[in-house]
């Protein structure tokens, strides 16, 4: 189980690097829900073709590990969603474009139940200016959600008075030992919030994302 467990934050790590992405410091989990194009397993090209297909192919593929006492296989995947949540064209006042990633590595066992689950998400979020220039300069490291912690700011806005990495934790002891049409069958509303009530009592962002990053995830285990 501790090789299950390495395996998944190095992939994890490894994918969230891939995405080179973009966090607002002061971000909050948008409460309108998930809205625009699903484009998954992305990783955005940076002039080096051999690196970048290296990621790619760390991004959709693994191994399998073995329990050594019980002999039992398990599968690990990890799986990538990247939404396309808002964009405004540049006139008067600097347009801009938000595209928020989520990433998912998972461990599945013999009976197709789920042993582990990692989750995070990256938030791209870029300014542009009505002459054309992008608000961030090249090479800009950026935080992932859960290293933000308390900094990303949703714990005074939360109904429930839970931080960000807080409630996505809930959501991935929440679908250990549960296969994935389980996990697809959690109950939302038509904006991806969590309908069930041994749910929403610890996680009341939306969870639709997660539900697919986790699912392309196990399709991808091996």
């Amino acid at each position: 189980m501790k090789r299950q467990i390495l395996f998944l934050t190095a992939a994890l790590t490894a994918a969230v690097l891939a995405g080179c992405s973009t966090t607002d410091n002061n971000g909050s989990d948008d409460q309108n829900g998930s809205s625009g194009t699903v484009v998954e397993n992305v990783v955005p090209n940076h002039g080096n073709t051999q690196e970048n297909t290296e990621n790619s192919n760390q991004n959709t593929t693994s191994g399998t590990d073995q329990n050594v006492e019980t002999g039992e296989e398990y599968k690990m995947g990890v799986g990538i969603v990247s939404r396309l949540k808002r964009a405004q064209n540049a006139g008067d006042t600097d347009g801009s474009a938000e595209i928020n990633t989520i990433v998912a590595a998972v461990a599945i066992d013999g009976q197709g139940r789920i042993t582990n689950c990692i989750l995070d998400k990256v938030e791209n979020k870029l300014s542009i200016s009505n002459t054309g220039s992008i608000g961030s300069p090249a090479n800009t490291e950026y935080s992932t959600a859960k290293e933000l912690g308390d900094s990303y700011g949703m714990k005074g806005a939360s109904p429930i008075g839970k931080e960000w990495n807080e409630q996505i934790a809930s959501f991935e002891q929440y679908v250990i030992g549960k296969t994935i049409e389980e996990v697809n069958g959690i109950k939302t509303d038509d904006q991806g919030y969590a309908e069930e009530n041994d749910l929403t009592s610890s996680v009341t962002i939306s969870i639709s994302d997660f539900q697919a990053a986790i699912t392309k995830a196990a399709e991808n285990a091996r």
